[in-house]
């Protein structure tokens, strides 16, 4: 039985037997009083008889009672030192979580070393199998043989080099006749035209029969001539030069069929020679290989030891990691039996029951139940609100409003919008009244001064009562989530939002219990790629839901638009970098006059919601500044980054795109002028990360910043009042504390 369950009966069991006790003695005194003196102690024995034997009958309950209440003690006792063993165990378990890293880390140095092995195993195999190979292909033998065929083509290369070289005479020789009887041949046949061209002119002369003494003597000494020419050739030598010429031809015959065959030789020969140097080659190239492969094999007999040691400590780590396992299985059974005896483990039909809790609509999504049908334009949605604020009495102005629903809208650069300053300037107000006037669903969560962890802002599992205690945020974000939910929704809000206030957030330390929500946040894919389930498992948020099946996570879907108020004075916590990094900081100005204030009931709350996807559509992209607008704004945010730098606060890609987006996506109602949403970032984005900061070492940042504005922004109204707070925060503390403006 559990103990809480004892409790109000022994309470109820006190109470019940105090006032029979109080009716028996007032009952017995009422009797007592009206009897006469002789008959009121008449039968005294025997009513302190009765009286002893009901006050030992009420002792005896009494006794039971003690008994249930030290039953309930020792329950209670035993509660306390489960909690105990149950901490202790969770400790066990996150050592064990290193454990299992470092085992990891072990398995894929020994997988690694193994690796290392099979692969210079397989390097020694295929090194001894070349060697094999080579030692088969050059045994002493073949060697030896190869020896000896390469000595005998030398031998026979000498012989026929011997050889050769008269063969090589005889040729030049029979060459040289050839030529000369080639030059015979053709003084003959010069000589034999030239002959019969003289005996043509012979004949030619001789059938003229000039007279002429000239032409006599010519032909005198033609034929004086001829008669030469006759006498050097003779018939004699002309045979003997065609007998010699004859045998010439005969030799040259007789030469050039014994050269066909010595060719025939030498072209083996060379054959034979070049082989010879092949052979040699190769023999040098496998001797080479030869003793490449034994420093090989030496080398892989040295790397052989290392491989051996480390095979040795892999065999060690093997019987650790065997120890280990051992280890993790006895405490995973220890955890099972814990989980039973802590509520870890559910009955099938009670699953359903742990989420109940969790899966109730909360109070803030039940209006507007209605999305609007017809959509409408940016301007008019924020013509609305200014009515809607207007019912109220309530003074913001356009720039403000502007500012807030600028950031608002980029929630995907900027995952939170602050609204800080003193108490009374209506921080809390504007968020409310605004999204009623917009169709938003709100939802305001008071932090409270004792918030350390996230399950404050979303819930914790009570195991006590065995089930999930939720907050309005966890439900709200169960069912604002279109794309995957642990229950079927009671109605499609998909195409709603809802805005989420996190009221004085900085009562307790934001980083305690915001810091993991807001890293979550900024994990959230892009809106057009968190469709994919891939995209968003970064952004999940895990339920710690004991005894479920399959576990559950809550994302913080882009229709959910979270803001927070902060109060600055001293019972407050200052916000972080991380946090100041990833908002836009809305500072409300303590206000100088105080007119009375009169307060309207206000116009009815629109019973329409807005569509999200309508919403989407007033959603710019960072592209659509192009052109000189986009290269003033990027100036600008350079000359910000080094005034920033200068001051010792940088700031990085993430600040530059949320200032960037912030300019392209603030509403054009009076045409656009890149310059004033520049201006809003510069106190939304830039002054808040002065804080603190030592004024007088960082005038010269100060006063380009003065010039920024003045000169190229044309804001001198913002430009006054930093200047202000220059002067009489140099006076006092001497530290930057930006105070706000109103404009």
């Amino acid at each position: 039985m559990d103990a809480t369950q004892l409790v109000l009966p022994a309470i109820i069991l006190l109470t019940a037997l105090a006032l029979v006790m109080s009716g028996i003695a007032i009952a017995f005194q009422i009797r007592r009083d009206r009897l006469p003196d002789a008959t009121r102690y008449e039968n005294i024995k025997e009513l302190r008889a009765q009286e002893e034997s009901l006050l030992a009958d009420r002792r005896q309950e009494l006794s039971i009672v003690e008994q249930k209440i030290q039953q309930r003690d020792r329950l209670i006792a035993e509660v306390a030192s489960m909690e105990e063993r149950f901490a202790v165990i969770k400790a066990e378990l996150a050592t064990l979580e290193d454990a299992r890293h470092e085992i990891e880390e072990v398995k894929a140095q020994a997988a690694e070393a193994a690796g290392e092995l099979a692969t210079i195993s397989q390097q020694l195999n295929e090194k001894r199998a070349e060697l094999q190979d080579v030692m088969e292909k050059f045994s002493p033998d073949r060697l030896e043989r190869a020896r000896r065929e390469l000595d005998q083509i030398n031998t026979e290369r000498s012989e026929i080099s011997s050889q050769l070289q008269p063969l090589r005479a005889e040729r030049d020789n029979a060459v040289k006749l050839i030529e000369e009887a080639k030059t015979i041949a053709a003084l003959e046949a010069a000589r034999k035209v030239q002959l019969d061209n003289l005996s043509k002119e012979i004949e030619e002369l001789e059938r003229r029969k000039e007279p002429l003494a000239t032409v006599s003597q010519e032909l005198n000494k033609k034929r004086a001539e001829l008669q030469d020419i006759m006498e050097k050739f003779s018939p004699e030598m002309i045979d003997r030069a065609r007998r010699e010429l004859e045998l010439i031809k005969t030799e040259r015959d007789e030469i050039s069929s014994q050269i066909q065959p010595l060719r025939a030789e030498r072209d083996n020969a060379l054959k034979l020679i070049e082989e010879a140097k092949t052979i040699a080659a190769l023999e040098a190239a496998r001797k080479i290989q030869f003793e490449n492969l034994l420093k090989d094999i030496e080398e892989l007999e040295r790397q052989k030891q290392p491989l051996e040691t480390l095979l040795q400590e892999r065999d060690a780590i093997k019987a650790e990691l065997q120890t280990l396992r051992d280890d993790v299985t006895q405490l995973e059974v220890r955890k099972a039996i814990l989980e039973r005896e802590t509520g870890g483990e559910v009955a099938e039909a009670e699953q359903e029951r742990l989420l109940d809790d969790l899966i109730k609509v909360p109070s803030a999504l039940e209006f507007p139940a209605v999305r609007r049908q017809a959509p409408r334009t940016e301007s008019e949605a924020l013509h609305d609100v200014g009515q809607y604020l207007n019912s109220y009495n309530l003074k913001y102005s356009d720039r403000t409003v502007h500012a807030f629903h600028t950031a608002l809208k980029i929630n995907d650069f900027s995952q939170l919008t602050v609204l800080a300053g003193v108490s009374g300037t209506g921080k809390s107000l504007l968020p409310r009244r605004y999204a009623e006037a917009m169709g938003i669903h709100f939802l305001q969560v008071a932090v409270e001064p004792r918030w350390d962890s996230p399950q404050d802002l979303l819930g914790f599992y009570n195991y006590i009562e065995k089930n999930y205690r939720a907050t309005d945020l966890a439900r709200l974000l169960v069912h604002m989530n279109p794309y995957e939910s642990p229950c079927a929704p009671d109605a499609d809000r998909s195409d709603h939002i809802a805005l989420v206030l996190l009221d004085e957030m900085n009562l307790a330390r934001v980083e305690y219990y915001f810091s993991e929500f807001l890293s979550r946040l900024e994990s959230r894919p892009r809106y057009d790629d968190a469709s994919d389930a891939r995209k968003r498992s970064d952004a999940m948020i895990p339920i710690d839901i004991r005894g479920l099946k399959k576990p559950i996570s809550l994302f913080p879907s882009h229709n959910v638009l979270f803001v927070g108020t902060m109060n600055d004075d001293e019972s407050t916590q200052s916000l972080s970098d991380k946090v100041l990094d990833r908002s836009n900081i809305l500072q409300f100005a303590a206000p100088t006059n105080f007119p009375d204030q009169v307060h309207n009931r206000g116009s009815d709350r629109p019973r329409e919601a807005q569509s999200f996807k309508s919403w989407r559509t007033w959603i710019k992209p960072t592209s659509t500044l192009q052109g000189g607008v986009r290269t003033a704004v990027d100036a600008v945010i350079e000359k910000l980054a080094r005034i920033m730098e200068d001051c010792g606060r940088p700031f990085g890609h993430r600040l530059r795109d949320a200032i960037i987006a912030y300019v392209a996506n603030y509403p054009a109602v009076r045409g656009h002028d890149y310059r004033a949403p520049l201006v809003d970032q510069i106190e939304l984005r830039i002054l808040p990360k002065l804080r603190g900061l030592e004024i007088e070492s960082h005038r010269a940042a100060f006063d380009d910043l003065d010039r920024l504005l003045r000169e190229e922004l044309n804001d001198s109204l913002m430009a006054d009042r930093i200047a202000d707070l220059q002067t009489r925060q140099a006076g006092g503390t001497g530290l930057f504390v930006w105070r706000g403006l109103t404009r």
